[in-house]
């Protein structure tokens, strides 16, 4: 069996804020996406990995200064220089707490 990969799923594309859908791999809730949009927990995805080696695997691109390596299989991979260009959230606005967002509540030590 291959070594056991964990995933580099860093990019908040991976994450999505508005709702919990089911895991494809085990039905529980998550937030996290893979780079095609499925609802999988992340050690959902590297027990996958793991699990099928003999999936087709996505590799870095091969460059003079470094070694060409394993990102992961085409299903679940590692962010990297070789997968589609990340989603960016972009922010709108930035504003100070005020009063409409209510009383802060802080407990006593």
């Amino acid at each position: 069996m291959a070594a056991y990969q964990y995933l580099n799923w860093g990019d908040a594309s991976h994450y999505d804020r508005t709702r919990d859908l089911p895991c494809v791999l085990c039905g529980g809730p998550t937030p996290l996406r893979s780079h095609a949009s499925e609802p999988v927990h992340k050690v959902c995805a590297e027990d996958w990995n793991a699990g099928n080696p003999d999936q087709p695997r996505r590799y870095t691109l091969p460059a003079r200064d470094k070694p060409q390596y394993d990102v992961g299989t085409w299903r679940f991979h590692n962010d990297g220089p070789n997968t589609a260009a990340p989603r960016r959230t972009a922010v709108t606005e930035l504003r100070p707490p005020g009063p409409q967002d209510g009383p802060l509540d802080l407990f006593a030590a």
